[in-house]
């Protein structure tokens, strides 16, 4: 299994922290870390911090120690270069690890701020990076290394980095013919998936040879009132208006015997003189894939279900259309 490593910058106050980042430093290489610190090139100006954010773009994750010195200060911005780089660190997304020094340590008077308004500005830096899920404290360098010990190992469990791998470490001609086997795969799912595609938009074409469109059928019903009637009505229209009214459970077939004799007639309690009308409708949208027809209640009762099919062609009868609007507008400019 190929190892990899992940490079990991560490940011501080220099002068005040030479030992401190030398402990950092080699806790993080027996973690398998490249630390990336700057300690030949402290940021003094806009142009060296331009190379110094370079640098951490390269990085996995970033190392904060804080002291009690706040640090060179960027007059334009009012901000010290340490505190630059780790907001540039978190705009850029870089996990930061923060070990702030505790307030209770004494030091002598070069490793602290004596200006009460660069204190106010170290206090406040430290609040904000303090924030951070990944941050604690410690009072002497053997509490440092520990807890830095123990954040990286959690960092690197946690958050997923891109990391390095050594260039031996890969064979350029089996990762091409690995990626040449799966763009093989992809292409061969690719037109399966149309295949299958092309299979599913058959099956829920209408056969041309079944009655469901211009063809009437003349239907003789009877009404509740004894009158004896004759009506011509298509079979898209039944379906048009029973389909309104069916749940998308499953139902039983005297309910939908009900709703075609209301579709024709007006009324459910009206009677066909074709005594298996209804039935034979019933089978029609079977026939059409309009509905799934299967046994229930023990094989007694014979249960329908509206069809994948079946809903998108109920949508389509009775959903007002676009081009109704066109041709009112084409009437009234005539």
């Amino acid at each position: 299994m190929t190892q990899k490593k992940y490079q990991v910058f560490i940011s501080s106050t220099y002068t005040d922290l030479v030992e401190e980042r030398k402990k950092v430093q080699e806790i993080l290489l027996m973690a398998d870390c490249i630390p990336a610190g700057m300690e030949a090139f402290v940021a003094a100006n806009d142009e060296q911090f331009e190379v110094i954010k370079k640098v951490i773009d390269l990085c996995d994750y970033y190392v904060l120690i804080i002291g009690k010195r706040y640090g060179s200060i960027n007059q334009s911005t009012g901000l010290s270069y340490t505190e630059m780089e780790y907001d540039y660190a978190v705009s850029q997304g870089i996990p930061v690890l923060v070990f702030a020094i505790d307030d209770s340590v004494k030091l002598s008077q070069d490793k602290k701020e004596n200006n009460e308004d660069i204190k106010y500005k170290l206090n406040a830096f430290k609040t904000k990076a303090m924030k951070n899920r990944l941050a604690s404290m410690w009072k002497t360098q053997s509490d440092l290394a520990g807890e830095v010990a123990v954040s990286i190992m959690k960092a690197k469990q946690e958050i997923v980095r891109p990391g390095w791998i050594r260039g031996g470490d890969f064979d350029p001609e089996k990762d091409l013919k690995k990626i040449n086997t799966l763009q093989e795969n992809n292409k061969q799912l690719l037109d399966k998936n149309a295949e299958l595609q092309h299979l599913v938009d058959e099956f829920y074409k209408f056969d041309e040879d079944l009655e469901y469109d211009e063809n009437e059928l003349e239907v003789e019903y009877v009404d509740v009132m004894g009158g004896d009637h004759i009506k011509k009505i298509l079979i898209k229209d039944i379906f048009a208006y029973v389909s309104l009214f069916l749940p998308f459970e499953p139902f039983f077939e005297e309910e939908l015997m009900d709703l075609i004799r209301e579709a024709v007639s007006g009324n459910k309690n009206s009677y066909f003189t074709d005594a298996v009308f209804c039935k034979r409708i019933c089978v029609q949208f079977v026939s059409l894939n309009l509905l799934d027809c299967y046994l229930g209640n023990g094989g007694r009762k014979v249960l329908y279900k509206l069809s994948r099919k079946g809903i998108k062609f109920r949508e389509t009868l009775n959903t007002f259309k676009k081009r109704l609007n066109c041709i009112k507008e084409n009437e009234e400019n005539k």
